[in-house]
């Protein structure tokens, strides 16, 4: 994942505050309207998100609406176009 200085900051200063590690990463899939998926564990936040898919570019915009999701304490979560799912238990 490419980021700026700014968001790598960011990133560093989330992580010592969950006192958790962030993995985030880009992922491609087929499965319709999929934006990003956040798995709270133990010791860490997983984030997957859609960087490209046809027709659609999120980029930056996407990935701080996670940071700001994962900031705010929420749960395990599946981000489609047209809203969120939460898992049933965090992973």
């Amino acid at each position: 994942m490419e980021t700026t200085p700014r968001l790598d900051r960011r990133i560093t200063e989330l992580e010592a505050r969950l006192g958790k590690r962030l993995l985030i990463r880009s992922i491609r899939t087929s499965a319709e309207g999929f934006r990003a998926r956040v798995c709270v564990r133990a010791f860490s936040v997983v984030v997957e998100y859609v960087e490209e898919l046809p027709g659609y570019f999120w980029g930056y915009e996407l990935l701080e609406e996670l940071l700001d999701y994962v900031e705010g304490g929420g749960p395990s979560a599946i981000f489609y176009e047209g809203g969120l799912r939460y898992l049933a238990t965090d992973v």
